[in-house]
């Protein structure tokens, strides 16, 4: 006999019919270790800051903080509650505020001692009766025996709870108005029911480790059913029922449905604004339309998106998956801060308008990873969004004063090292996509600032410090060496946007402070060192040092990792190594002696491509003409280390940054950041198609002959000719569409044997 969830299961999947290319959006939601992705699981719009999903445990509920940044985690066997708000691959705890959760229970007695514990009501599942497509994810609950549909706009989430009509008398949908992934995370939560208008109110100020920098961070939410007559609230684990206000971290509320209420459909909106903009968001946003009729709307969205991009290889049926589901994770973030009528809260705490020329505000800009590989991508396909997030940090600077290192919601965080938002503005200048709008003036003293004076929020290491010794001194700071690598990249960054300015003499002074990473690097182990205010160079002792992965010197890693990290001068580089020669023989045994380490558990002491700080180094093969170990290495990386398992990112996607890197890697081709410089690689498909700038511009990629042997670039046509400047290519002179065309076309021409200068 053929179970009623199954028949269930099958006349939900036929309600809505989206055909998405193939993909796996499990792919990034395991791992373990240094190896997790933590990308959240369920359902949102894209770039929209809902993200509804499930937060999970294992089966003792031993919380695992890393393995559950996103809320999910592809091992565990329960299923904890459904959250609103989660990060996006981040390696931290924060968001994850408003827990919803259908249960079965047979009487009161049965519900007061569901809500004692956090996870009394947890149930659990499994993977064979959980689906999920772009815009829309479903589970059943074995445990409460109920089928969950969820949905998402940007900032209201619709639930659909289909529950066994025969399973327990008290089908009963509870709201945790104080929860939050992080679990210490609740200061203040209020909650009020009205059932005349079938709805839920309430708020939660909540501060985990990001949203408590500036005093927390509160999100006002509106809950709306079809009807209540059957409810109550509970304090401190007790239940108070037909009581319509609590307040506090350890409270929410409860509805219990009619009995011959066997289906329920829950629309919960939020803002983190007002209640009064929660409920115009759930009315501009859904209209409390059908589930069905909104699930459609929210992945036709998806697909207009998605179906802008095109690959194929029938050889290669894997790298089909793992490119469209990287398209889906890059998609998602970051997160788009307005709200309906175009209002969001600003860094100064007040509410604004965004302005008429952008088409919505972002944050959650996890810069120092994202200025990489997510940024620049975002540029290459859609230059309004890339437009819209630089205005968006203009913004920033505009209300608080300076750059921003990480913006999470509307709070300065100061996380990680650099100030890389100059990257950012210099990858969008460079490239000539930036509009009318972006104030140059603005630009160019937010520039100087962050540069030259110690900033109220998120500044460099003091900066007249830095200057006066052209580093930044051991004693005073540990990460030394991290952080004047990164400064150097950052003022090269400035450089060009100076120079893009006209203001040439002002450039050479930061294209000249960009080579004070030679100040230092060590002659004599050619490793980058922190160097104390005297002279001394401070190097790891040994072979063993220079691999030590925890080592304080250096910033999420070791010597190894950033020992080649110049990105914007690596001819100099080589020039400090002695030459092309010896430049390549350490480069190639980087990553040679990277696949001996078969875990992402701990951190590879060698090439580590789950972090940041390495993600460039195999396109620097290209600088010292040896283009073939760049497309040797990187097909490997593309075909070996993303892979179509949970665990098939590498280390935190990190907004994105991991599926970006995977999206260039496979096209064949990578951003510098902050030029319009791309070098050229190995792709992984016969035929790509991108419909940039919503179609205005289609690059076409012809690949011949590409196989898993033939993986060495013989040649490049650009639109018919030679490229004469392979192996690199620039997205001014080649990448745009010139005036009365609508199309760039490049052709691969693929071998199993490589000659230098072939």
């Amino acid at each position: 006999m053929i179970k009623r969830w199954v028949i269930l299961l099958f006349l939900v999947s036929a309600a809505v019919t989206i055909n998405f290319p193939p993909l796996n959006l499990h792919i990034g939601t395991g791992g373990n270790g240094y190896g997790v992705g933590s990308l959240p699981l369920g359902a949102q719009s894209p770039y929209g800051a809902l993200r509804v999903g499930p937060d999970t445990s294992n089966t003792l509920d031993i919380p695992i903080i890393f393995e559950h940044c996103g809320g999910y985690h592809y091992d565990d066997s329960y299923i904890n509650v459904f959250s609103h708000t989660h990060m996006v691959g981040a390696g931290l705890q924060d968001y994850g505020e408003v827990g919803v959760f259908p249960i079965q229970v047979d009487d009161n007695a049965h519900l007061q001692y569901m809500i004692t514990s956090r996870f009394n009501y947890r149930s659990t599942f499994i993977h064979g009766r959980e689906h999920v497509e772009p815009g829309f994810y479903q589970v059943y609950l074995d445990t409460h025996e109920v089928n969950v549909e969820l949905t998402a706009t940007e900032q209201v989430g619709i639930h659909r709870y289909s529950f066994d009509k025969f399973n327990k008398p008290y089908r009963v949908i509870l709201i945790d108005s104080s929860y939050t992934l992080h679990t210490k995370a609740c200061n203040q939560s209020y909650i009020n029911i009205d059932s005349s208008k079938n709805e839920i109110t309430g708020s939660i100020l909540f501060q985990g480790p990001f949203s408590k920098l500036d005093g927390g961070i509160t999100t006002y939410f509106v809950i709306t059913f079809a009807n209540m007559t059957n409810f109550g609230v509970w304090k401190d684990g007790q239940l108070a029922p037909g009581q319509t206000t609590t307040n506090g971290c350890s409270s929410g509320a409860y509805v219990i449905l009619p009995d011959d209420q066997q289906q329920a459909t829950v629309y919960v909106a939020i803002s983190f604004i007002s209640r009064e903009q929660a409920h115009i968001n759930i009315k501009i946003q859904t209209n409390l339309q059908s589930f069905d009729a909104i699930r459609e709307l929210v992945q036709q969205k998806w697909l207009d998106e998605i179906s802008r991009f095109e690959v194929s290889a029938q050889w290669n049926p894997e790298a089909e998956i793992k490119f469209n589901t990287a398209i889906v994770h890059s998609l998602s973030s970051p997160t788009q801060w307005d709200e309906s009528n175009g209002v969001y809260l600003g860094v100064d705490g007040q509410v604004h308008t965004k302005p008429d020329y952008m088409e919505h505000i972002y944050t959650d800009l996890s810069i120092w990873d994202i200025f990489r590989t997510q940024i620049p991508f975002i540029i290459f396909h859609d230059s309004q969004r890339g437009n819209d997030i630089i205005h968006s940090i203009m913004l920033i600077v505009e209300q608080g004063g300076d750059l921003p290192m990480w913006p999470f919601a509307n709070i300065y965080t100061n996380c990680m090292i650099g100030s890389h938002s100059d990257i950012i503005l210099s990858d969008l200048i460079m490239k000539q996509e930036h509009n009318i709008h972006l104030n140059m003036t603005q630009v160019i003293e937010a520039l100087r600032k962050v540069a030259n004076k110690v900033q109220k929020h998120d500044s460099r290491f003091d900066p007249p410090t830095y200057i006066k010794y052209q580093y930044v001194p051991f004693e005073n700071d540990t990460y030394g060496a991290s952080r004047t690598l990164s400064y150097a990249y950052d003022d090269w960054a400035i450089g060009n946007i100076m120079h893009a300015a006209g203001l040439t003499d002002e450039a050479q002074e930061y294209y000249n402070r960009s080579l004070w990473f030679e100040n230092i690097f060590d002659n004599k182990t050619k490793f980058f060192c922190p160097r104390d205010t005297i002279g001394k160079l401070h190097c790891p002792a040994n072979e063993i040092e220079q691999l030590n992965l925890f080592d304080n010197r250096y910033v999420e890693g070791d010597a190894w990792h950033y020992r080649f990290f110049v990105p914007h001068n690596t001819h100099r580089l080589i020039d400090l190594f002695g030459g092309s020669n010896k430049f390549v023989e350490e480069l190639d045994k980087f990553f040679t002696l990277s696949r001996l380490w078969k875990t992402t558990v701990i951190p590879n002491p060698y090439y580590w491509a789950g972090n940041e700080h390495d993600l460039f180094s195999v396109w620097q093969f290209n600088y010292a003409n040896r283009s073939d170990l760049t497309q040797k290495h990187a097909r490997w990386l593309v075909d070996h280390v993303y892979t179509t398992e949970p665990g098939g990112i590498p280390g935190n996607d990190d907004y994105g940054t991991m599926s970006a890197w995977y999206i260039f890697a496979s096209l064949g081709f990578y951003p510098l950041a902050g030029s319009s410089t791309y070098l050229i690689g190995s792709p992984s498909f016969d035929r790509i198609t991108i419909r940039r700038n919503n179609g205005q511009c289609t690059l076409k990629i012809i690949v011949h002959d590409n196989s898993p042997a033939n993986i060495y670039v013989k040649s490049v046509l650009l639109n018919g000719k030679i490229l004469s400047t392979f192996p690199f290519i620039d997205h001014v002179n080649d990448l745009r569409c010139s005036t009365g065309t609508s199309l760039v076309q490049l052709e691969f021409f693929m071998s199993s044997t490589f000659s230098v200068n072939e």
